[in-house]
């Protein structure tokens, strides 16, 4: 049986204390700003799980309505979750339907995404720990250790923790899958199968994409079945053990995701909707530009490129070596990233789930530098440790810079909170606004606003002007999109072209280095469109 090449420890000693030191670090990169816009509004994504949790917790109906991604590992623990604090905290009926929660949350519906962010941050913080021992049975205890490091050094994988989606949910998913395929490749036993499969089971039931997990668990079988080959009474049981543990992945779906079945219309209009081919800003490539757009653009913007060399070499290493542990780990990455090229639609934050493996593979790299130049150049232990520790702390410098800028950023008030504030201050109470997604949170205020995607959508100025809208505000998260495809999108990119020419600007808001959010412009419409409608 094929071992891995290094599962010693430097130390047990020093090394024991370290993966807990990286737990508390996490536990304040996670936290800090976590509350963002905050009770303003939430952020993009986040009412399509919590509104269905509330439901839930609220009426008892255990069909969320909605199965996109299915994310049912984020909206059953939602509700559970929101029962017992709302049991706690106002005597509400914890066994029984309580319709005062969904009135709770309809007064006060910050506190509801505040819980689900901790929720998400708790899979994040869970998935470091299966980081960590994936490091350890492929590579060793250093590369386990380094890798769970560069996890947490990951802005848009910690972005999206602190918001309540599917994707650290997705991520500690996986990671425990991996690690559950890592233990069964080493003890095939029919309840490790079992395990393997119900962890496989829940990942689908947080994202469909994760079912390119079920090809290591078939990678892991053959193997198994290979090795027994020779032995005759070993592979019955083993065909035995392989069959429990793929009906254990549909009898996880199954149970933790029951309405995908017992509603499969709504989940089947669900799914077509998710795999629709255009998105505005993330269509437009085949498979194979998909695939390099994730290799030259996502990973490079998502890890940094001293990682991403690094990650590269790592690659090297592995196909050299041939250490079976290490290749199911890369065969995984390869498979996720054809599957997810395979879509009509990119978007740099579908690596999430991939992130850890690559932060291990640069972890590999790195330690291998290092022992390649001590070796070279006769370096004793000690020096050893302190070239490693240099190196990670180069490495490591811009990653952590990105992420300290992007929790102040978090805790300071973004462009969308100052937008909101300016037109509290300046505009009459009673304004007719009409403004699109990304711009200012105004509900609750005195203001007539029209929303929508775009401002630009099915509508010109003279129209805006017409129904009595004397102020728009837009957002580059919005017409950047149109801006940057203008042979797709000739009369949006018209209309704001038309807005930044014949408004009068009012306001502009910027984001920084501390302060986050769009580019958000408040325009008024001026006489020049009333002439222009008449």
């Amino acid at each position: 049986m094929t071992t891995s090449h290094s599962r010693e420890s430097d130390n047990p000693k020093v090394t024991r204390w370290i993966p807990g030191c990286i737990i508390i670090v996490a536990w304040g990169v996670y936290l800090w700003g976590i509350q963002m816009t905050l009770p303003f509004t939430p952020e993009v994504d986040e009412p399509t799980y919590v509104t269905r949790a509330v439901n839930i917790a609220a009426t008892g109906n255990l069909n969320p309505g909605w199965f996109g991604h299915p994310g049912s590992t984020v909206i059953y623990p939602l509700a559970v979750l929101f029962r017992i604090w709302y049991t706690a905290m106002h005597r509400g009926m914890l066994f029984h339907p309580d319709p005062n929660l969904q009135v709770a949350f309809s007064s006060s519906p910050s506190e509801f995404y505040l819980l689900g962010r901790f929720l998400t941050v708790a899979f994040a913080l869970t998935s470091l720990p299966l980081v960590y021992q994936i490091g350890r049975w492929a590579f060793g205890e250093r590369e386990g250790l380094i890798g769970s490091w560069f996890s947490i050094l990951c802005p848009i994988a910690v972005m999206h923790a602190k918001i309540v989606r599917t994707d650290s949910a997705a991520v500690f998913f996986g990671m425990l899958s991996l690690w559950l395929c890592l233990k069964l490749y080493d003890q095939p036993t029919t309840k490790n199968q079992i395990m393997a499969g119900m962890a496989i089971g829940l990942g689908i039931a947080t994202r469909y994409f994760m079912v390119t997990l079920v090809s290591v668990l078939l990678a892991v079988d053959v193997l198994v079945l290979r090795r027994h080959g020779s032995q005759p009474q070993k592979p019955k049981g083993s065909w035995v053990g392989i069959c429990v543990g793929f009906v254990a992945i549909i009898a996880a779906f199954s149970l933790s995701t029951p309405y995908f079945f017992l509603d499969f219309g709504t989940a089947s209009e669900n799914i077509r909707v998710e795999a629709r081919s255009t998105h505005l800003g993330a269509d437009g490539l085949s498979p194979a530009g998909n695939f390099w757009w994730y290799l030259a653009e996502a990973i490079p913007n998502s890890i940094t490129w001293p990682q991403m060399a690094l990650a590269a070499i790592g690659v090297i290493l592995v196909v050299w070596r041939r250490h079976i542990r290490q290749i199911l780990l890369l065969g995984f990455v390869i498979v996720f990233l054809v599957g997810i090229s395979l879509s009509s639609l990119h978007w740099q934050r579908w690596l999430i789930q991939i992130l850890p493996l690559l932060a291990l593979l640069a972890a590999d790299a790195l330690n291998a530098t290092t022992k390649f130049l001590s070796g070279r150049f006769g370096f004793e232990p000690p020096v050893q440790r302190g070239l490693i520790l240099s190196i990670l702390l180069l490495v490591s410098a811009c990653p952590a810079y990105q992420l300290a800028l992007l929790d102040i950023r978090g805790a300071n008030p973004n462009t969308r909170v100052l937008a909101r504030e300016w037109l509290i201050q300046n505009l009459p109470p009673g304004s007719r606004i009409a403004q699109e997604w990304y711009t200012a949170p105004l509900a609750g205020t005195d203001f007539i606003v029209f929303e929508q995607n775009s401002v630009a959508t099915n509508r010109t100025l003279e129209d805006y002007y017409r129904d009595g809208y004397r102020y728009i505000v837009v957002s580059n998260s919005m017409y950047g999109r149109y801006l940057a495809e203008p042979d797709r999108y000739p009369s949006e990119v018209a209309f704001y072209q038309e807005l930044f020419a014949k408004g009068h600007l009012l306001q502009q808001f910027e984001p920084s280095n501390i302060r986050g959010g769009p580019i958000i412009r408040i325009y008024e419409l001026t006489t020049d469109v009333r002439r222009n409608s008449e």
